[in-house]
């Protein structure tokens, strides 16, 4: 689903660590070993082509697998876009990995799974209190904000690793929109979150009571890929957390 305009972090946000820190977006320019991930799967996505090779299961050949994940800066336009100097950074710094995109890259990187970005049709505001406000007014009205994309053809996924930062001790409730839009009778949902230094608090607990009849696995957590944990512990512990689910 194409993004009709481009979405910006502000310079003062970039810099500010303590900010971006509680929202969840990384704050520097990342290494070579980050993973830009795919395009996202276009609604009524052609079936795969089968492999040459057939898999060696009935199991392996059902498994199909969606990386969905809900990402500050990929929701959310600069207030004054004049205002981001490109040439004062390298411009991967501009357009700042969010630390939950940075993890489904890791995800999809091992699983080879398809990754879906949640969206909103409303952005959020660049200034990091602005945006923490509305999600604690979203959270207290027990909303469901409106998106811009779906997933066309997600009754072919029997596997969802679902992905957000922890904000306020709770999802994003967008996370919740994408959780109503679909029938996930019969997958196993994985659910895995970016967060400071109170973990993943009710993140988790939430989409188990949000998906009652579903499988629901054991999530893994990382404080702040990139800011607070180094890159390559970080990835470490989502591709050890990976193979302990036998992925």
């Amino acid at each position: 689903m194409k993004v009709k305009y481009k979405r910006f972090i502000l310079p003062i946000c970039v810099a500010a660590g303590l900010a971006l820190s509680v929202c969840g977006t990384a704050n520097t320019v990342l290494s070579a070993e980050v993973l830009s991930p795919p395009a996202q799967p276009e609604e009524n996505a052609p079936s795969p082509a089968k492999p040459e090779n057939p898999p060696e299961s009935a199991a392996e050949e059902r498994t199909k697998i969606l990386i969905a994940y809900f990402t500050w800066a990929e929701n959310t336009v600069a207030d004054d876009p004049s205002a981001v100097d490109v040439d004062a950074a390298a411009s991967a710094s501009v357009l700042a990995f969010g630390h939950a995109a940075q993890m489904a890259a890791w995800i999809q990187a091992k699983t080879g799974g398809d990754l879906f970005s949640i969206i909103t049709a409303d952005p959020y505001s660049s200034g990091c209190d602005e945006c923490l406000d509305r999600a604690a007014d979203e959270k207290a009205d027990n909303a469901r904000p409106a998106l811009s994309g779906s997933v066309g053809n997600m009754d072919e996924y029997n596997v969802v690793f679902l992905g957000c930062p922890d904000w306020r001790a709770a999802c994003p409730m967008a996370v919740f929109t994408f959780l109503d839009s679909y029938d996930f009778t019969g997958k196993t949902v994985i659910p895995f979150c970016a967060h400071g230094t109170s973990g993943p608090a009710s993140s988790v607990r939430d989409i188990r009571a949000a998906l009652p009849a579903v499988t629901v696995l054991d999530a893994a957590g990382v404080q702040r890929p990139g800011m607070d944990a180094p890159l390559s512990t970080a990835r470490a512990t989502v591709e050890t957390w990976l193979e302990g689910l036998k992925y």
